[in-house]
């Protein structure tokens, strides 16, 4: 049985899909550590700019109040380590085609992403 010919349109998916599991599990940490920071910095951004047209006052957890120059060193900080996390995510994704691959843990977390659960157990042949 002669096996079926993959079309052009299926054989960039599948490649799309190979560069989006390759290295799944550490782009996914760097992800998890990156949405935060960035949604931090999204908020600070808003709560500043509310608080320069004075309808908004700026809290630290403690409650003490922040002068806009703490926000902004805030603000710098946050961006200055979302860019850091983004190049790492880069540099993840930019690795050459020939040293790309799918690990387990890759396949694991990719697959929990999905809302499916698969254990590590072999069963079978492959």
């Amino acid at each position: 049985m002669a096996a079926p010919s993959v079309t052009q349109a299926e054989t960039r998916e599948l490649r799309r899909v190979f560069d989006f599991l390759a290295s799944f599990a550490p782009k996914q940490a760097l992800r998890h550590k990156l949405e935060p920071v960035r949604a931090r910095h999204a908020a600070l951004a808003s709560a500043l700019s509310g608080a320069a047209s004075g309808s908004l006052l700026l809290v630290d957890g403690a409650g003490a109040e922040l002068r806009a120059g703490d926000v902004e060193a805030e603000l710098l900080r946050l961006g200055e380590s979302a860019a850091a996390l983004q190049r790492r995510l880069d540099a993840l994704s930019a690795i050459n085609e020939d040293d790309k691959r799918i690990h387990a843990r890759d396949l694991q977390l990719a697959l929990a992403f999905l809302g499916k659960h698969a254990d590590k157990v072999r069963r079978g042949g492959v």
